[in-house]
């Protein structure tokens, strides 16, 4: 672990701090640029010491060589680097706030590590991907047959289905381009062991508090697997209208900011 580079992006606040510091953990095909548009001047804004981690193999961190093969214990590896180094900077454990591959890879880390909080945003449930594949082949087969386009040529699919599998038809053309050209190639080991049975499926270490968000039109994970994660946490899942899948780059990217904030102000 010593030896892989990790891009951290740091994001201090200019008031006084409140709460937590926050780390920030995308999901597939993107990196720790995707919170720097919104979700990290938002945060920042409020008071919080936000930190987005760039997952091995993405972002600026060190890894690409060995993406293919890098495996979901390795992303839990790079959380734990992540949040050693933020305890060390600032004395206080962060707040985990993961989205889709992110969340699961989180729910993966707070099996064995205690954390003070646990958000999932539009999060891989704890069963894995086989209820997305399936969702999407019954549902949207030309989706997934798009999705599967963007993972073996590293390309984006035709943008109008990038839109619908990923946004909502809010989201200008020009931030859809400028977004594309940034998606990269994901692990297909780590989409493999998503996609496996998923034998340990414990809850997270002293049942920290935890949040999980959803999104009402989500073509990739639907509003059953936000519920079924949340059923795993012991909380409700709040469904969100009028963002897709990247809630966070997304149009009404704030809603999901807002409830995200609700939820960190509420919190002991």
């Amino acid at each position: 672990m010593s030896e892989i580079k990790l891009e951290i992006i740091e994001s201090p606040t200019k008031r006084a701090a409140v709460g937590r510091p926050l780390l920030f953990v995308h999901g597939a095909y993107a990196g720790a640029w995707c919170w720097q548009a919104n979700f990290l001047p938002y945060f920042a804004g409020l008071g919080y010491h936000g930190f987005a981690l760039s997952l091995r193999g993405h972002g600026l961190s060190d890894g690409r060589a060995q993406l293919a093969a890098t495996s979901i214990s390795d992303y839990a590896c790079d959380v734990d680097v992540a949040v050693r180094r933020i305890e060390a900077s600032t004395g206080l454990s962060p707040i985990l706030i993961g989205h889709s591959m992110g969340g699961f890879v989180l729910q993966q880390y707070a099996r064995d590590h205690r954390v003070a909080g646990l958000a999932l945003l539009a999060t891989v449930p704890p069963e894995g991907l086989i209820g997305s594949m399936l969702h999407l082949v019954w549902r949207h087969p030309q989706l997934m047959w798009e999705l599967n386009l963007l993972q073996q040529g590293g390309m984006p699919p035709h943008m109008d289905k990038l839109r619908e599998l990923l946004f909502s038809p809010a989201l200008p053309d020009s931030l859809l381009l400028q977004y594309a050209a940034r998606f990269q190639h994901e692990s297909d080991r780590a989409l493999i062991d998503m996609s496996l049975l998923q034998f340990d499926q414990r809850p997270p270490l002293g049942q920290p508090p935890a949040l999980v968000l959803g999104c009402e039109d989500d073509k990739l994970m639907p509003s059953h697997l936000s519920h079924s994660a949340a059923r795993a946490l012991g909380v409700r899942a709040q469904m969100l209208g009028g963002v897709g899948h990247l809630l966070m780059l997304d149009a009404g990217w704030q809603i999901a900011a807002d409830a995200l904030a609700l939820w960190l102000a509420s919190l002991p």
